[in-house]
């Protein structure tokens, strides 16, 4: 790996210090329950500040009635972790890397596989002696799909720790739904809204990865500093993960003086993307796109047809992420993207990781899909494990273990902050033949980019129009 390029980054730092580029357009949620730090060191700041440890988490916001019978030893007889993805659905395939994830988990703890299918679950499981029963259901990508397969973990199947979703705008609503229910616990999957937990956290929601804007942090750098772009178009999924990926890049790009002429939103889901590719200006430098699944591979095939190739590409995460690189093929050569998932970490533990999900699912290779809910479920049942698989209190133990959890994950060191999101590693990647390669480690990256907390928040979420950029 290279050495992080500190200067560059730091120069940014500077520029969005002394300028304000983001618009109020979406709002400003002043009544906001993010607690004030100290951010972590980035790439961008890690010259000037030292990483902030993460505080104890705060308590639930009221007392949650126990919902485990007594039993002899924990006081808990069983625990039962739901799982949920994209099993249906644009992103059905993702879904499924998901569930290995889940899976490699508990067979670490006992688990035996019950079948090969994705919904078949695992037996055996414990913690602590307390047995853990896995449920698992799907969703569409859609937010009331995901709230209602969750209720019926929940309310029907007992649920007490439900792992997942998958999609951005599920996790918020699934945060509003578990919000109510304080003694369950939501572990996050790959729901990257930076809402999710950046504004009005709620005290039983984890998230242990990045968000979308953690996830696309370096690019609109590299953009214009190595590539010399200085105009560019996004066209990106309409909802809110695709909102924080182009926010953060246009944030960077625009702070060192480029500009966007077009911001291109299209629907989930999409199969025609000819009126979309029709809006790209013919006299931009590059495009950025921000999809993923089956979107980012028809939306590629088409733009080459329609094109011809003659306005470079950059890419968002989940656009060139491991799950499609091999639909891609070839035309992923040499794109550009940041995302927390390369193939040449050199992290004994990712490649840990790579031999065991082969073993257990042969032909797989590390995704974000299969690695954050991995990480995921192994937090939950580390946390577990330190409360003596006791959650007869509500989980309130549980959930104060599960704050302070710190581990080598396969994809570099997590810890939490107070709002219970994830200080991670980004890398900046090129995709170079069929895999993706480092071009540098950002490190401890955290949800406000290493701004200041109050003021990054109140700048507004990241919508279709914010930030403002010429």
């Amino acid at each position: 790996m290279r050495t992080p390029k500190r200067r560059a980054l730091g120069r940014l730092l500077a520029v969005l210090t002394a300028a304000t580029l983001f618009a109020a357009g979406c709002g400003d949620n002043g009544d906001s329950a993010d607690p004030a730090e100290e951010p972590a060191a980035t790439a961008a700041s890690q010259d000037a500040a030292e990483t902030t440890e993460a505080d104890e988490a705060p308590e639930p916001d009221s007392e949650p009635e126990p919902t485990e019978t007594d039993a002899e030893g924990s006081g808990t007889d069983r625990i039962v972790i739901g799982a949920i993805s994209t099993l249906d659905g644009p992103f059905a395939a993702l879904g499924d890397f998901s569930m290995h994830g889940v899976k490699l988990a508990l067979l670490e703890y006992g688990g035996t596989l019950e079948g090969t299918a994705t919904r078949d679950g695992v037996t055996g499981a414990s913690v602590a002696g307390v047995p853990i029963e896995l449920v698992i259901e799907g969703s569409d990508a859609t937010p009331d799909v995901a709230v209602e397969a969750t209720r019926k973990m929940v309310e029907q199947d007992g649920a007490n720790i439900i792992v997942g979703p998958l999609s951005g705008d599920e996790g918020l609503a699934l945060k509003d739904y578990i919000r109510e229910l304080p003694h369950v616990t939501l572990v996050n999957g790959t729901s990257a809204s930076q809402d999710l937990t950046l504004r009005d956290p709620a005290a039983n929601v984890f998230r242990f990865g990045g968000d979308g804007a953690m996830w696309t942090f370096g690019v609109g750098t590299y953009a214009y500093e190595e590539l010399g772009h200085r105009r560019i178009a996004t066209v990106a999924e309409d909802y809110s993960y695709p909102y924080d990926q182009v926010g953060a890049v246009l944030t960077e790009f625009c702070a060192l003086g480029g500009s966007v002429a077009e911001r291109i939103w299209v629907p989930l889901g999409t199969q025609d993307y000819s009126s979309f590719i029709a809006q790209i200006p013919s006299d931009v430098d590059a495009v950025f796109f921000a999809m993923g699944g089956t979107d980012a591979i028809n939306f590629v095939k088409q733009y080459d047809e329609f094109t011809g190739q003659s306005i470079p590409l950059i890419a968002g995460p989940t656009a060139v992420d491991q799950s499609v690189l091999s639909e891609l093929g070839s035309r992923a050569e040499g794109l550009i993207s940041s995302g927390p998932v390369v193939d040449d970490a050199g992290l004994a533990e990712f490649d840990a990781f790579a031999e065991y999900l082969d073993s257990v699912f042969p032909g797989q290779t590390p995704n974000i899909f299969n690695v954050y809910y991995y990480v995921a479920t192994k937090s939950a049942l580390q946390a577990l494990e330190e409360v003596g698989g006791d959650i007869s209190d509500g989980s309130l133990a549980f959930q104060a273990a599960l704050a302070q959890q710190s581990w080598v994950t396969p994809i570099g060191p997590v810890t939490l902050d107070d709002n219970r999101q994830a200080v991670v590693d980004m890398y900046l990647r090129r995709v170079e033949s069929g895999a993706q390669r480092t071009i540098e480690t950002l490190p401890k990256v955290n949800a406000t980019l290493g701004f200041d907390r109050d003021e990054y928040v109140a700048q507004g979420s990241f919508s279709r129009e914010n930030p403002s950029c010429g």
